[in-house]
């Protein structure tokens, strides 16, 4: 090979000027006004270093597992370096294309020749002229419109582009460029589409096969034309032999090996591994950067999805609604954050993505009705406004509201259809009893509870409609607009909404908001990293461990759900709560522990579809909760674990069982 230096030497001068006059001279005669107007018209050499556009990668958080590959149609592109391509592929292409490359100045008129007395003897286009150095140049800078104007500024700037880069970099922004047919631009995305490889992995046989694919990607498409690619296989073969690249023994071997699709060579795919939190970070994505750069920018970007726990939530979600498909179920969704950070850690947005509405994300909309979930915000507000304890005294008694406003008269019913008499506070929420909340919720004005869902991060929404009929959900209306049914779930939320809420006491009273995207990167240089969240103390840290100790204290359920049931745990503390909506539309629970925050919801993409009666949240929505937390923190090695108790809280022992008080209650 003729080394660089060599082409300063007179040969290498005399050779670029015999060029230029061959095919320069016609161009400047017909292309006057002369040469000035024509340099002007010279495109900038530094476009042809710019970043084509590029796939973005969406990875799990341990940053090589691949969610999802983000592109246009018919275009997918990786950017890859000179040295991670091996050797096979660069050879193949040189040996094809522009055998003369390390000796050439970037025009070689004897490949002008040579092309044309092979193409001759073929009856066809067997051999190219074009150096690889002016293949670039017409791929990233000039076209390819069949003018001598085009020609001559292709000429004088494969010159310029000798002069001011190296081979290597000549050949590595080559290989990044060329179309390979199949909609794969450059050799990373060559070997992944139709080998599934990565190009350095490449054997003697592909390798050959994607080189002769650049001079026609259609014409010798081995999806389409098997019998042309390998007919156009051994040229590229033979033509590596004769440079001594490899041994005929070699080239017979690469030549009857099977690569024949489909089961050796493959078409595009883009398998998306969970699609619904794919399509969130990609909507965060969009917002943060465009769709150019999110679609074309090559961006890597390392989400906090935990494989292992989305695997258990889409198991634990898939299995529980396919087991209860005869109470008209069909359709469930969970997320679950880590409070220490905000993280979410799994998303699932859909029991069954090809089932009826799991093309939607159900974990982050619409709103649905949470049922008595909502007493979270509700007892909560309560313990914090000190007009209420854990052991209040609450009668579940026959009762009756009538709106101020409306007039409207409003009787609360407990889900069993019976008065339990006099109880605790603790009690009336773990046995999820309507009437007494409805009573905590109006003595300390239904404001508040609105106030505290906001303050926890699940603002309830309110539906409208605008003047055509369509829905239009909104969280900022004034708080005299909500109801007594608040507690009950008579406003919408979201499975996102409702575990940030719970992560604020599983926090002990810190929100960080929740987050799927840890870092962005773009040529190897950070977009964008994730800073650690101190959060925001929003609550009281000995409110929410007033809290922490009613939902998690198993004798507070015992009425209504029994000892040791799926709200429980084995070995575990946990704080937990469900929900149901009126006629069985929407089932939840709703539970956390101090590194591990899940929210499950069950139902039908279309509220008006009801489940079967009796359809509770224990029966439909509590057994995926459970199935996933047990799980979920046996596959992250957690134990039991639960919360010290802050200063300053009152000790008190109530009808033998410890209870905490705010000092002044």
């Amino acid at each position: 090979m003729v080394k660089r230096e060599r082409l300063l030497r007179p040969t290498g001068w005399l050779l670029r000027l015999l060029v230029l006059i061959l095919v320069a001279g016609p161009a400047l005669f017909l292309s006057s006004p002369g040469y000035v107007a024509f340099a002007n018209r010279m495109p900038d050499l530094e476009k042809l270093t710019a970043p084509m556009h590029a796939d973005t990668m969406i990875y799990a958080s341990d940053g090589t597992t691949v969610l999802a590959d983000l592109h246009g149609p018919g275009y997918q592109h990786y950017e890859e370096p000179l040295a991670a391509m091996g050797a096979l592929l660069p050879q193949a292409i040189i040996a094809i294309e522009d055998r003369n490359f390390y000796s050439e100045p970037g025009v070689d008129p004897s490949g002008v020749a040579r092309a044309a007395v092979t193409d001759w003897r073929a009856h066809g286009k067997v051999e190219g002229a074009s150096t690889i150095t002016q293949q670039l140049v017409k791929l990233r800078l000039v076209g390819s419109a069949p003018t001598i104007d085009r020609k001559l500024r292709e000429a004088l700037l494969s010159f310029e582009v000798e002069r001011t880069h190296t081979k290597p970099q000549i050949l590595e922004m080559y290989l990044n460029s060329v179309f390979f047919g199949n909609s794969a631009w450059g050799s990373a995305a060559a070997s992944r589409i139709y080998f599934h490889k990565q190009t350095k992995d490449l054997d003697l046989a592909e390798a050959s096969m994607l080189a002769g694919l650049v001079r026609g990607p259609t014409v010798y498409n081995p999806l389409l034309n098997w019998k042309s690619a390998k007919a156009r296989q051994l040229v590229v073969l033979n033509a590596m032999q004769r440079l001594g690249m490899v041994t005929g023994d070699d080239a017979a071997r690469a030549y009857v090996e099977d690569i024949s699709p489909p089961t050796h060579m493959f078409t595009p795919t883009n398998e998306i591994v969970a699609a619904g939190f794919v399509r969130y970070v990609v909507g965060q994505l969009v917002s943060k950067l465009g769709s150019d750069i999110t679609y074309g920018g090559g961006l890597k970007v390392v989400s906090t999805l935990n494989l292992k726990l989305q695997s258990i939530g889409q198991n634990a979600i898939t299995s529980t609604v396919s087991s209860l498909a005869y109470r008209r179920v069909s359709q469930g969704a969970l997320v679950s954050i880590d409070p220490t950070s905000g993280a979410i850690v799994a998303m699932v947005s859909s029991a069954n993505p090809n089932g009826n509405g799991g093309q939607y994300n159900l974990a982050v909309w619409p709103p649905r009705n949470p049922g008595s979930s909502m007493k979270i915000f509700t007892y909560t507000a309560a313990i914090n406004s000190n007009r209420y304890t854990m052991v209040s005294r609450i009668p579940d008694t026959p009762y009756t509201y009538r709106d101020p406003v409306s007039g409207e008269a409003y009787s609360p019913r407990n889900y069993d259809g019976r008065y339990h008499g006099t109880l605790q506070l603790q009690q009336c929420m773990g046995n999820s009893l309507n009437i007494p909340a409805v009573k905590v919720e109006l003595g300390i004005g239904v404001s508040s509870v609105v106030s505290m869902a906001r303050t926890m991060g699940a603002p309830p929404y309110q539906l409208h409609y605008d003047a055509s009929g369509n829905p239009n959900y909104t969280t900022d209306d004034p708080l005299n607009t909500y109801g007594a049914s608040l507690t009950l779930g008579g406003y919408g939320e979201t499975p996102l909404q409702m575990a940030t809420g719970a992560s604020v006491l599983a926090a002990q009273g810190i929100l960080r908001e929740p987050y799927a995207i840890e870092s962005i990167s773009m040529n190897e240089r950070s977009v964008y990293k994730h800073q650690k969240n101190p959060g925001e103390q929003v609550l009281d840290p000995r409110v929410a461990f007033i809290m922490e100790q009613i939902m998690s204290n198993d004798n507070n359920r015992a009425m209504i759900f029994g000892r040791n049931s799926l709200l429980t745990l084995r070995g575990r503390h946990v704080g937990v709560k469900t929900g149901t909506s009126d006629s069985f539309a929407d089932a939840w629970t709703v539970g956390y522990t101090p590194h591990l925050v899940t929210a499950v919801w069950t139902g039908n993409p279309d509220w008006r579809q009801k489940m079967t009666k009796d359809s509770d949240s224990y029966v439909v929505a509590a057994p995926a909760w459970h199935a996933f937390m047990q799980q979920g923190l046996d596959a992250l090695g957690i134990g039991d674990e639960w919360y010290g108790e802050p200063p300053g809280l009152v000790h008190k022992t109530v009808s033998g069982q410890p209870a905490w008080f705010l000092p002044g209650t």
